[in-house]
Protein backbone atom coordinates (compact mmCIF):
# COMPACT_ATOMS: atom_id res chain seq x y z
CA UNK A 1 0.00 0.00 0.00
CA UNK A 2 2.92 2.31 0.63
CA UNK A 3 3.97 1.83 -2.96
CA UNK A 4 0.44 2.55 -4.12
CA UNK A 5 0.49 5.81 -2.16
CA UNK A 6 3.60 6.83 -4.04
CA UNK A 7 2.10 6.03 -7.44
CA UNK A 8 3.30 8.83 -9.72
CA UNK A 9 4.49 10.71 -6.65
CA UNK A 10 2.29 13.09 -4.74
CA UNK A 11 -0.64 14.15 -6.85
CA UNK A 12 -3.59 16.18 -5.60
CA UNK A 13 -6.77 14.42 -6.63
CA UNK A 14 -9.45 15.99 -4.48
CA UNK A 15 -12.13 17.31 -6.77
CA UNK A 16 -10.55 15.57 -9.76
CA UNK A 17 -7.75 18.03 -10.27
CA UNK A 18 -7.02 16.52 -13.64
CA UNK A 19 -4.84 14.08 -15.54
CA UNK A 20 -2.27 12.06 -13.62
CA UNK A 21 0.79 13.24 -15.50
CA UNK A 22 -0.13 16.89 -15.87
CA UNK A 23 3.30 17.98 -14.72
CA UNK A 24 4.93 16.27 -17.69
CA UNK A 25 4.90 17.19 -21.35
CA UNK A 26 1.43 18.06 -22.60
CA UNK A 27 1.02 17.48 -26.32
CA UNK A 28 -1.53 18.98 -28.61
CA UNK A 29 -1.16 17.76 -32.14
CA UNK A 30 -2.02 20.84 -34.15
CA UNK A 31 -2.45 24.50 -33.33
CA UNK A 32 -5.57 26.49 -34.13
CA UNK A 33 -4.21 27.44 -37.53
CA UNK A 34 -3.75 23.71 -38.32
CA UNK A 35 0.05 23.80 -38.26
CA UNK A 36 1.80 20.91 -36.60
CA UNK A 37 3.36 21.97 -33.31
CA UNK A 38 4.10 20.83 -29.78
CA UNK A 39 2.98 22.58 -26.65
CA UNK A 40 5.47 21.72 -23.96
CA UNK A 41 4.88 22.92 -20.44
CA UNK A 42 7.93 23.61 -18.32
CA UNK A 43 6.02 23.39 -15.08
CA UNK A 44 7.53 23.06 -11.65
CA UNK A 45 6.89 19.85 -9.79
CA UNK A 46 4.52 21.40 -7.32
CA UNK A 47 1.57 21.60 -9.70
CA UNK A 48 0.20 22.13 -13.18
CA UNK A 49 0.00 25.39 -15.05
CA UNK A 50 1.77 27.25 -12.27
CA UNK A 51 1.40 30.52 -14.12
CA UNK A 52 -2.31 29.95 -14.64
CA UNK A 53 -5.27 29.53 -12.36
CA UNK A 54 -6.06 26.11 -10.90
CA UNK A 55 -9.75 25.26 -10.30
CA UNK A 56 -10.91 24.86 -6.73
CA UNK A 57 -11.33 21.14 -5.84
CA UNK A 58 -14.96 20.27 -6.45
CA UNK A 59 -15.54 23.67 -8.05
CA UNK A 60 -16.07 24.84 -11.64
CA UNK A 61 -13.89 23.03 -14.24
CA UNK A 62 -12.18 20.88 -11.59
CA UNK A 63 -13.09 17.60 -13.36
CA UNK A 64 -11.53 18.63 -16.68
CA UNK A 65 -8.15 17.53 -17.95
CA UNK A 66 -5.84 20.48 -17.07
CA UNK A 67 -5.08 21.52 -20.64
CA UNK A 68 -8.81 22.22 -21.11
CA UNK A 69 -9.09 24.64 -18.19
CA UNK A 70 -10.45 27.94 -19.63
CA UNK A 71 -8.09 30.43 -18.06
CA UNK A 72 -10.11 33.46 -19.16
CA UNK A 73 -13.22 32.26 -17.34
CA UNK A 74 -11.29 31.08 -14.30
CA UNK A 75 -9.73 34.52 -13.97
CA UNK A 76 -13.16 36.18 -14.10
CA UNK A 77 -14.54 33.79 -11.50
CA UNK A 78 -11.67 34.75 -9.21
CA UNK A 79 -12.38 38.48 -9.44
CA UNK A 80 -14.29 40.25 -6.68
CA UNK A 81 -17.52 41.74 -8.12
CA UNK A 82 -18.11 45.48 -7.86
CA UNK A 83 -21.44 44.82 -6.17
CA UNK A 84 -20.94 42.23 -3.39
CA UNK A 85 -24.70 41.57 -3.35
CA UNK A 86 -24.91 40.78 -7.07
CA UNK A 87 -25.58 37.19 -8.15
CA UNK A 88 -24.30 35.67 -11.40
CA UNK A 89 -26.86 34.68 -14.01
CA UNK A 90 -25.24 31.27 -14.24
CA UNK A 91 -22.43 29.19 -12.85
CA UNK A 92 -20.29 26.37 -14.21
CA UNK A 93 -20.15 22.83 -12.92
CA UNK A 94 -17.07 20.65 -12.57
CA UNK A 95 -17.16 19.73 -16.26
CA UNK A 96 -17.56 23.27 -17.57
CA UNK A 97 -21.29 23.11 -18.29
CA UNK A 98 -23.21 26.31 -17.70
CA UNK A 99 -25.83 25.83 -15.01
CA UNK A 100 -28.63 28.34 -14.64
CA UNK A 101 -28.97 29.18 -10.96
CA UNK A 102 -32.72 28.75 -10.99
CA UNK A 103 -32.44 25.34 -12.67
CA UNK A 104 -29.49 23.98 -10.74
CA UNK A 105 -29.80 21.24 -8.12
CA UNK A 106 -30.22 22.27 -4.53
CA UNK A 107 -26.91 22.52 -2.71
CA UNK A 108 -28.19 20.42 0.20
CA UNK A 109 -29.57 17.68 -2.03
CA UNK A 110 -28.34 14.16 -1.30
CA UNK A 111 -28.76 13.13 -4.92
CA UNK A 112 -25.68 12.71 -7.08
CA UNK A 113 -26.30 15.82 -9.14
CA UNK A 114 -26.37 18.07 -6.08
CA UNK A 115 -23.23 16.69 -4.42
CA UNK A 116 -19.87 18.29 -5.27
CA UNK A 117 -17.64 15.96 -7.24
CA UNK A 118 -14.95 14.83 -4.81
CA UNK A 119 -12.75 11.78 -5.14
CA UNK A 120 -12.52 9.22 -2.33
CA UNK A 121 -8.84 8.85 -1.50
CA UNK A 122 -9.33 5.33 -0.14
CA UNK A 123 -11.12 4.26 -3.30
CA UNK A 124 -8.22 5.55 -5.38
CA UNK A 125 -5.70 3.69 -3.21
CA UNK A 126 -7.74 0.50 -3.65
CA UNK A 127 -7.41 0.77 -7.41
CA UNK A 128 -3.70 1.55 -7.23
CA UNK A 129 -3.14 -1.40 -4.92
CA UNK A 130 -4.98 -3.65 -7.37
CA UNK A 131 -2.75 -2.47 -10.20
CA UNK A 132 0.35 -2.88 -8.05
CA UNK A 133 -0.30 -6.44 -6.96
CA UNK A 134 -1.89 -7.63 -10.22
CA UNK A 135 0.41 -6.13 -12.82
CA UNK A 136 3.73 -5.28 -11.27
CA UNK A 137 5.94 -7.72 -9.42
CA UNK A 138 8.61 -5.12 -8.80
CA UNK A 139 7.15 -2.99 -6.01
CA UNK A 140 10.01 -0.50 -6.04
CA UNK A 141 8.87 1.60 -8.96
CA UNK A 142 5.22 1.49 -10.01
CA UNK A 143 4.51 3.59 -13.11
CA UNK A 144 1.90 3.54 -15.89
CA UNK A 145 4.60 2.38 -18.30
CA UNK A 146 4.86 -0.85 -16.30
CA UNK A 147 1.12 -1.50 -16.27
CA UNK A 148 -0.06 -3.74 -19.11
CA UNK A 149 -1.36 -2.12 -22.29
CA UNK A 150 -4.59 -4.04 -21.83
CA UNK A 151 -5.80 -5.07 -18.40
CA UNK A 152 -6.99 -8.68 -17.95
CA UNK A 153 -10.77 -8.66 -17.56
CA UNK A 154 -11.31 -10.49 -14.31
CA UNK A 155 -14.54 -10.70 -12.32
CA UNK A 156 -12.93 -8.67 -9.55
CA UNK A 157 -11.95 -5.88 -11.95
CA UNK A 158 -15.44 -5.92 -13.50
CA UNK A 159 -17.00 -5.43 -10.07
CA UNK A 160 -14.60 -2.59 -9.30
CA UNK A 161 -15.47 -0.90 -12.60
CA UNK A 162 -19.17 -1.21 -11.83
CA UNK A 163 -18.60 0.46 -8.47
CA UNK A 164 -16.92 3.37 -10.28
CA UNK A 165 -13.39 4.19 -11.39
CA UNK A 166 -11.69 7.07 -9.52
CA UNK A 167 -11.92 10.04 -11.85
CA UNK A 168 -8.22 10.89 -11.66
CA UNK A 169 -7.45 7.39 -12.98
CA UNK A 170 -10.10 7.26 -15.69
CA UNK A 171 -7.98 8.49 -18.64
CA UNK A 172 -5.37 5.77 -18.14
CA UNK A 173 -7.76 3.00 -17.10
CA UNK A 174 -10.27 3.61 -19.89
CA UNK A 175 -7.42 3.35 -22.40
CA UNK A 176 -6.32 0.02 -20.89
CA UNK A 177 -9.76 -1.48 -20.34
CA UNK A 178 -11.09 -0.71 -23.82
CA UNK A 179 -7.99 -1.55 -25.83
CA UNK A 180 -7.47 2.07 -26.86
CA UNK A 181 -3.86 2.19 -25.68
CA UNK A 182 -3.04 -1.04 -27.49
CA UNK A 183 -4.55 0.38 -30.68
CA UNK A 184 -2.57 3.60 -30.26
CA UNK A 185 0.75 1.79 -29.77
CA UNK A 186 0.21 -0.70 -32.61
CA UNK A 187 -1.19 1.75 -35.18
CA UNK A 188 0.65 1.99 -38.49
CA UNK A 189 0.07 5.75 -38.46
CA UNK A 190 0.57 8.14 -35.57
CA UNK A 191 -2.16 10.59 -34.60
CA UNK A 192 0.12 13.42 -35.69
CA UNK A 193 0.33 11.94 -39.21
CA UNK A 194 -3.43 11.42 -39.34
CA UNK A 195 -4.02 15.03 -38.31
CA UNK A 196 -1.60 16.22 -40.97
CA UNK A 197 -3.18 14.30 -43.86
CA UNK A 198 -6.76 14.93 -42.75
CA UNK A 199 -6.22 18.67 -42.40
CA UNK A 200 -4.70 18.86 -45.87
CA UNK A 201 -7.22 16.51 -47.41
CA UNK A 202 -10.24 18.24 -48.99
CA UNK A 203 -12.76 16.11 -47.15
CA UNK A 204 -16.34 16.32 -48.28
CA UNK A 205 -17.32 16.15 -44.60
CA UNK A 206 -15.18 19.10 -43.47
CA UNK A 207 -17.92 21.64 -44.15
CA UNK A 208 -20.46 19.74 -42.06
CA UNK A 209 -17.95 19.20 -39.26
CA UNK A 210 -17.29 22.94 -39.20
CA UNK A 211 -21.03 23.65 -38.92
CA UNK A 212 -21.43 21.25 -36.01
CA UNK A 213 -18.45 22.35 -33.91
CA UNK A 214 -20.49 24.90 -31.96
CA UNK A 215 -23.65 22.81 -32.00
CA UNK A 216 -22.13 19.78 -30.29
CA UNK A 217 -21.87 21.07 -26.72
CA UNK A 218 -23.05 24.70 -26.76
CA UNK A 219 -23.67 24.87 -23.00
CA UNK A 220 -20.09 23.88 -22.19
CA UNK A 221 -17.49 26.62 -21.84
CA UNK A 222 -14.91 24.48 -23.65
CA UNK A 223 -17.03 24.29 -26.83
CA UNK A 224 -19.22 27.41 -26.70
CA UNK A 225 -17.32 29.59 -29.19
CA UNK A 226 -14.58 29.27 -31.80
CA UNK A 227 -11.96 30.48 -29.31
CA UNK A 228 -12.89 27.88 -26.70
CA UNK A 229 -10.16 25.43 -25.69
CA UNK A 230 -11.93 22.34 -27.01
CA UNK A 231 -13.10 23.49 -30.45
CA UNK A 232 -9.84 23.07 -32.42
CA UNK A 233 -9.29 19.70 -30.73
CA UNK A 234 -12.77 18.52 -31.66
CA UNK A 235 -12.22 19.66 -35.25
CA UNK A 236 -9.00 17.68 -35.54
CA UNK A 237 -10.44 14.54 -33.96
CA UNK A 238 -13.54 14.53 -36.17
CA UNK A 239 -11.57 15.26 -39.34
CA UNK A 240 -9.13 12.51 -38.43
CA UNK A 241 -11.96 10.02 -37.93
CA UNK A 242 -13.62 11.02 -41.22
CA UNK A 243 -10.33 10.52 -43.06
CA UNK A 244 -9.43 7.26 -41.32
CA UNK A 245 -12.86 5.68 -41.87
CA UNK A 246 -13.95 6.73 -45.37
CA UNK A 247 -16.79 4.20 -45.36
CA UNK A 248 -18.24 6.11 -42.39
CA UNK A 249 -17.11 9.68 -43.00
CA UNK A 250 -18.68 11.98 -40.43
CA UNK A 251 -21.64 11.12 -38.21
CA UNK A 252 -23.05 13.67 -35.78
CA UNK A 253 -23.28 11.04 -33.07
CA UNK A 254 -19.49 10.75 -32.93
CA UNK A 255 -19.16 14.47 -32.19
CA UNK A 256 -20.90 14.24 -28.83
CA UNK A 257 -18.80 11.29 -27.73
CA UNK A 258 -15.57 12.91 -28.89
CA UNK A 259 -16.38 16.16 -27.07
CA UNK A 260 -17.16 14.26 -23.87
CA UNK A 261 -13.86 12.39 -24.07
CA UNK A 262 -11.95 15.60 -24.75
CA UNK A 263 -13.20 17.04 -21.47
CA UNK A 264 -11.51 14.22 -19.59
CA UNK A 265 -8.41 13.20 -21.54
CA UNK A 266 -5.80 14.58 -23.88
CA UNK A 267 -6.59 14.93 -27.56
CA UNK A 268 -4.56 12.01 -28.90
CA UNK A 269 -5.95 9.58 -26.34
CA UNK A 270 -9.50 10.79 -27.04
CA UNK A 271 -8.94 10.08 -30.74
CA UNK A 272 -7.79 6.51 -30.14
CA UNK A 273 -10.68 5.94 -27.75
CA UNK A 274 -13.03 6.98 -30.54
CA UNK A 275 -11.28 4.56 -32.91
CA UNK A 276 -11.76 1.79 -30.36
CA UNK A 277 -15.46 2.59 -29.99
CA UNK A 278 -15.99 2.59 -33.77
CA UNK A 279 -13.88 -0.47 -34.57
CA UNK A 280 -14.15 -2.72 -31.53
CA UNK A 281 -16.78 -1.82 -28.95
CA UNK A 282 -19.73 -1.25 -31.29
CA UNK A 283 -20.86 -3.50 -34.18
CA UNK A 284 -20.05 -2.75 -37.80
CA UNK A 285 -22.06 -0.12 -39.71
CA UNK A 286 -23.19 1.71 -36.56
CA UNK A 287 -22.15 5.02 -38.10
CA UNK A 288 -22.36 4.20 -41.81
CA UNK A 289 -24.74 6.10 -44.08
CA UNK A 290 -27.25 3.24 -43.88
CA UNK A 291 -26.98 2.97 -40.05
CA UNK A 292 -27.82 -0.69 -40.56
CA UNK A 293 -25.82 -1.76 -37.52
CA UNK A 294 -27.71 0.46 -35.11
CA UNK A 295 -31.02 -0.34 -36.82
CA UNK A 296 -30.37 -4.00 -36.04
CA UNK A 297 -29.62 -3.16 -32.41
CA UNK A 298 -32.92 -1.32 -32.11
CA UNK A 299 -34.69 -4.49 -33.23
CA UNK A 300 -32.60 -6.49 -30.77
CA UNK A 301 -33.72 -4.11 -28.03
CA UNK A 302 -37.39 -4.68 -28.85
CA UNK A 303 -36.80 -8.43 -28.74
CA UNK A 304 -35.15 -8.14 -25.33
CA UNK A 305 -37.94 -5.93 -23.99
CA UNK A 306 -40.42 -8.63 -24.97
CA UNK A 307 -38.41 -11.15 -22.92
CA UNK A 308 -37.26 -9.09 -19.94
CA UNK A 309 -39.97 -6.41 -19.62
CA UNK A 310 -43.24 -7.96 -20.86
CA UNK A 311 -45.41 -5.25 -19.27
CA UNK A 312 -43.48 -2.50 -21.03
CA UNK A 313 -43.71 -4.49 -24.26
CA UNK A 314 -47.51 -4.69 -23.95
CA UNK A 315 -47.74 -0.93 -23.34
CA UNK A 316 -45.60 -0.17 -26.40
CA UNK A 317 -47.70 -2.44 -28.61
CA UNK A 318 -51.05 -1.23 -27.32
CA UNK A 319 -50.15 2.40 -28.00
CA UNK A 320 -48.18 1.68 -31.18
CA UNK A 321 -45.03 3.36 -29.85
CA UNK A 322 -41.97 3.16 -32.13
CA UNK A 323 -39.32 3.01 -29.42
CA UNK A 324 -36.39 3.37 -31.82
CA UNK A 325 -37.41 6.99 -32.46
CA UNK A 326 -36.33 7.59 -28.85
CA UNK A 327 -33.59 5.08 -28.11
CA UNK A 328 -31.64 5.18 -31.39
CA UNK A 329 -29.95 8.41 -30.26
CA UNK A 330 -29.17 6.87 -26.88
CA UNK A 331 -27.26 4.07 -28.60
CA UNK A 332 -25.71 6.30 -31.29
CA UNK A 333 -23.98 8.51 -28.71
CA UNK A 334 -23.60 5.81 -26.05
CA UNK A 335 -25.84 7.99 -23.82
CA UNK A 336 -23.49 10.99 -24.09
CA UNK A 337 -26.25 13.24 -25.44
CA UNK A 338 -28.99 12.30 -22.99
CA UNK A 339 -27.67 11.83 -19.44
CA UNK A 340 -25.84 14.08 -16.99
CA UNK A 341 -22.06 13.84 -17.17
CA UNK A 342 -21.82 12.29 -13.72
CA UNK A 343 -24.19 9.52 -14.81
CA UNK A 344 -22.37 9.11 -18.11
CA UNK A 345 -19.01 8.51 -16.42
CA UNK A 346 -20.37 5.53 -14.50
CA UNK A 347 -22.05 4.11 -17.60
CA UNK A 348 -18.81 4.48 -19.56
CA UNK A 349 -16.82 2.80 -16.77
CA UNK A 350 -18.90 -0.29 -17.56
CA UNK A 351 -19.05 0.27 -21.33
CA UNK A 352 -15.27 0.41 -21.77
CA UNK A 353 -15.00 -2.82 -19.79
CA UNK A 354 -17.87 -4.90 -21.20
CA UNK A 355 -18.68 -3.26 -24.53
CA UNK A 356 -22.04 -2.88 -26.26
CA UNK A 357 -23.96 -5.21 -23.94
CA UNK A 358 -24.00 -2.25 -21.52
CA UNK A 359 -26.20 -0.28 -23.97
CA UNK A 360 -28.93 -2.90 -23.58
CA UNK A 361 -28.46 -3.34 -19.82
CA UNK A 362 -28.76 0.39 -19.12
CA UNK A 363 -31.71 0.89 -21.47
CA UNK A 364 -33.60 -2.04 -19.93
CA UNK A 365 -32.81 -0.61 -16.49
CA UNK A 366 -34.14 2.82 -17.43
CA UNK A 367 -37.35 1.31 -18.80
CA UNK A 368 -37.77 -0.83 -15.68
CA UNK A 369 -37.46 2.24 -13.44
CA UNK A 370 -40.12 4.00 -15.51
CA UNK A 371 -42.43 0.98 -15.74
CA UNK A 372 -44.80 1.97 -12.88
CA UNK A 373 -45.28 5.44 -14.38
CA UNK A 374 -46.03 4.08 -17.85
CA UNK A 375 -48.88 1.94 -16.48
CA UNK A 376 -50.73 5.03 -15.26
CA UNK A 377 -50.48 7.02 -18.50
CA UNK A 378 -53.50 7.09 -20.75
CA UNK A 379 -52.48 8.09 -24.27
CA UNK A 380 -49.63 7.57 -26.72
CA UNK A 381 -48.36 11.14 -26.51
CA UNK A 382 -47.96 10.95 -22.73
CA UNK A 383 -46.15 7.62 -22.98
CA UNK A 384 -43.87 8.82 -25.77
CA UNK A 385 -42.92 11.95 -23.79
CA UNK A 386 -42.36 9.96 -20.60
CA UNK A 387 -40.04 7.57 -22.42
CA UNK A 388 -38.13 10.47 -23.99
CA UNK A 389 -37.63 12.09 -20.59
CA UNK A 390 -36.18 9.02 -18.85
CA UNK A 391 -32.43 9.71 -19.25
CA UNK A 392 -32.68 13.32 -18.11
CA UNK A 393 -34.62 12.32 -15.01
CA UNK A 394 -32.04 9.83 -13.77
CA UNK A 395 -30.39 11.32 -10.69
CA UNK A 396 -29.47 8.18 -8.75
CA UNK A 397 -26.77 6.31 -10.63
CA UNK A 398 -26.48 3.57 -8.01
CA UNK A 399 -30.18 2.72 -8.41
CA UNK A 400 -29.85 2.78 -12.20
CA UNK A 401 -26.92 0.37 -12.23
CA UNK A 402 -28.50 -1.91 -9.62
CA UNK A 403 -31.78 -2.18 -11.52
CA UNK A 404 -29.99 -2.56 -14.88
CA UNK A 405 -27.89 -5.49 -13.71
CA UNK A 406 -30.84 -7.13 -11.96
CA UNK A 407 -33.33 -6.93 -14.80
CA UNK A 408 -30.77 -8.12 -17.37
CA UNK A 409 -28.92 -10.56 -15.11
CA UNK A 410 -29.17 -13.42 -17.64
CA UNK A 411 -28.28 -11.30 -20.67
CA UNK A 412 -25.04 -12.35 -22.36
CA UNK A 413 -23.02 -11.39 -25.41
CA UNK A 414 -24.01 -14.70 -27.01
CA UNK A 415 -27.71 -13.84 -26.72
CA UNK A 416 -27.17 -10.38 -28.20
CA UNK A 417 -25.00 -11.62 -31.08
CA UNK A 418 -27.56 -14.30 -31.95
CA UNK A 419 -30.32 -11.71 -32.21
CA UNK A 420 -28.03 -9.32 -34.08
CA UNK A 421 -27.22 -11.80 -36.82
CA UNK A 422 -30.88 -12.61 -37.32
CA UNK A 423 -32.03 -8.99 -37.49
CA UNK A 424 -29.09 -7.95 -39.67
CA UNK A 425 -30.00 -10.66 -42.15
CA UNK A 426 -33.60 -9.40 -42.29
CA UNK A 427 -32.50 -5.79 -42.73
CA UNK A 428 -29.98 -6.64 -45.43
CA UNK A 429 -32.60 -8.63 -47.30
CA UNK A 430 -35.11 -5.79 -47.03
CA UNK A 431 -32.54 -3.32 -48.34
CA UNK A 432 -31.51 -5.56 -51.21
CA UNK A 433 -28.04 -6.23 -49.83
CA UNK A 434 -26.19 -9.49 -50.28
CA UNK A 435 -26.75 -11.72 -47.27
CA UNK A 436 -23.58 -13.43 -46.16
CA UNK A 437 -21.95 -13.16 -42.80
CA UNK A 438 -23.32 -9.86 -41.42
CA UNK A 439 -20.24 -9.49 -39.23
CA UNK A 440 -17.78 -9.97 -42.09
CA UNK A 441 -17.44 -6.25 -42.85
CA UNK A 442 -16.30 -4.45 -39.71
CA UNK A 443 -15.45 -0.77 -39.67
CA UNK A 444 -11.93 -0.64 -41.10
CA UNK A 445 -9.46 2.25 -41.13
CA UNK A 446 -8.30 3.63 -44.46
CA UNK A 447 -4.98 1.80 -44.62
CA UNK A 448 -6.74 -1.54 -44.10
CA UNK A 449 -9.32 -0.69 -46.73
CA UNK A 450 -6.55 0.26 -49.16
CA UNK A 451 -4.75 -3.02 -48.50
CA UNK A 452 -8.01 -4.94 -48.86
CA UNK A 453 -8.78 -3.19 -52.15
CA UNK A 454 -5.31 -4.05 -53.44
CA UNK A 455 -5.81 -7.71 -52.55
CA UNK A 456 -9.21 -7.80 -54.27
CA UNK A 457 -7.86 -6.07 -57.40
CA UNK A 458 -4.94 -8.49 -57.48
CA UNK A 459 -7.31 -11.42 -57.17
CA UNK A 460 -9.52 -10.11 -59.98
CA UNK A 461 -6.47 -9.48 -62.18
CA UNK A 462 -5.30 -13.04 -61.55
CA UNK A 463 -8.68 -14.41 -62.60
CA UNK A 464 -8.68 -12.43 -65.84
CA UNK A 465 -5.07 -13.46 -66.48
CA UNK A 466 -5.94 -17.16 -66.28
CA UNK A 467 -9.20 -16.67 -68.18
CA UNK A 468 -7.21 -15.03 -70.97
CA UNK A 469 -4.99 -18.04 -71.36
CA UNK A 470 -8.01 -20.33 -71.32
CA UNK A 471 -9.71 -18.28 -74.06
CA UNK A 472 -6.57 -18.36 -76.23
CA UNK A 473 -6.38 -22.10 -75.86
CA UNK A 474 -10.04 -22.56 -76.83
CA UNK A 475 -9.80 -20.24 -79.83
CA UNK A 476 -6.53 -21.73 -81.05
CA UNK A 477 -6.41 -25.36 -79.98
CA UNK A 478 -3.57 -26.11 -82.46
CA UNK A 479 -1.23 -23.46 -81.14
CA UNK A 480 2.33 -24.56 -80.54
CA UNK A 481 2.91 -25.67 -77.02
Amino acid sequence: MDVAKSFFGSRPHDGYSGKEDYNTKVETAVSDDEEITDFTSSQPSNGPLAEGIIPTPGGPFSALTPSMWPQDILSKLGQIPDDPNSQPDYRFDEFGFRVEEEDGPEQNSNKLLGVPLMEDAQDRLKWLAHLEFSHNNDSSDLTWERVELRLPKTDKLRQMAREGIPHSLRPQLWMRLSGGLEKKINSEMSYRDIVKVSSNDALATSKQIEKDLLRTMPSNACFSNMNSTGVPRLRRVLRGLAWLYPDIGYCQGTGMMAASLLLLMEEEDAFWMMCTIVEDLLPASYYSSSLIGIQADQRVLRTLICSYLPDVDITLKQHDIELSLITLHWFLTVFASVVHMKILLRIWDMFFFDGSIVLFQITLGMLKIKEPTLRNLENSAQIFNALSDIPGEIDDVEQLLKVSLEVACSLTEVVIETHRRRHLAYLMTDQGALVGNPESAPNLPKQHLTRLAAIILGFIASIFYHLGFACVKILNPYRRK
